[in-house]
């Protein structure tokens, strides 16, 4: 493999940022349906909302110490709010809007589940009222940062394609290809791993969640074959990036981890869940497992397979 200097910083960033997203407009969806409110408790709202501003503000945070002015001059980061012709400018305006979305909504949502949080804040902050109306605040909120959670997940992928130097990325499958996974990896957190942990029967009460999933996950695979083959088409350094993920050394990992454990299986897993209208406790918590876990090597192998165009 090319020596270059992209690695797992680079994809644990990516990947948190398409995690937080996702796992919001998980929230947001259960919200905005009604679904969230079928049951007395719903882990996948609790969840979604709960971690999505955290794992966004991890990633925003790698980012920007990953950036060469990062470390050294960090006062220079103030400076990328103003170019707006750069990509990396319309990403920083994204994150600074949709991270204090994200944190109130998790607060909100969790002072929903937990009255006795607000009935303990009023106590040290006398100007809180007895009761809030937290379906309509959070209608709201779900519905603008769900936007910006959108274009959150999709600039974790045109941050990479504008980058011309490296064909595999100088596409625009990439954009699309996070966007669906940063909501397949929301859904494998919020519902089959934490829904199903904390609610095992969960999945009984949402019937069309094994047919979302089936859906997404086919087009996270036919989006990933799409740009490997497009890449082994065009040739060049872009046919060798896409040989190193598909023949490489780390083949391994992207055809037993990525695509058996992290996409095949689970597809499977739903398929039977949709016919059967239930699955079990443990295929939906590795189900759960094996999304998130691919969605983090997807990053990863399209990261460290990148071979730029010789200067």
């Amino acid at each position: 493999m090319a020596e270059h200097h992209w690695g797992w910083l680079v994809a644990i960033y990516l990947f948190l940022g398409g995690m937080g997203a996702g796992s919001f407009l998980m929230a947001a969806a259960v919200e905005l349906t009604g679904m969230r409110y079928r049951q007395k408790y719903c882990p996948t709202a609790l969840v979604g909302a709960g971690v999505s501003g955290p794992l966004i503000l991890i990633g925003t945070v790698l980012l920007i110490f990953d950036l060469g002015a990062g470390l050294r001059e960090p006062w220079r980061i103030l400076l990328m709010f103003t170019n707006l012709q750069s990509v990396m400018t319309w990403g920083i305006w994204i994150l600074s809007l949709f991270l204090p979305i994200a944190f109130i909504y998790g607060i909100l949502e969790v002072m929903h589940v937990y009255p006795q949080i607000l009935a303990w804040a009023r106590k040290r902050l006398a100007f809180l009222p007895e009761t809030l109306p937290y379906r309509r605040i959070k209608r709201v909120l779900a519905i603008v940062g769900g936007v910006l959670a959108i274009g959150t997940a999709i600039y974790t992928g045109v941050l990479l394609s504008v980058i011309q130097a490296v064909p595999l990325w100088n596409t625009p499958v990439l954009p699309a290809l996070f966007l669906v996974s940063a909501v397949s990896t929301g859904m494998g957190l919020t519902f089959d791993l934490a829904a199903t942990l904390a609610v095992p029967e969960v999945h009984r009460h949402y019937r069309h969640m094994p047919l979302i999933h089936m859906l997404f996950i086919g087009l996270e695979i036919g989006l990933l074959a799409l740009l490997l083959i497009s890449a082994l088409m065009q040739g060049g350094v872009a046919a060798e990036s896409a040989k190193l993920i598909l023949l490489g050394k780390s083949s391994v990992v992207f055809w037993v981890l990525v695509m058996g454990f992290g996409m095949f299986y689970p597809l499977m897993v739903h398929v039977y869940a949709f016919a059967r209208k239930s699955h079990g406790y443990l295929s939906g918590v590795l189900s759960g497992a094996g999304i998130v876990i691919a969605g983090l090597f997807v990053r990863y192998l399209i990261v460290a397979a990148a071979i730029p165009v010789a200067l």
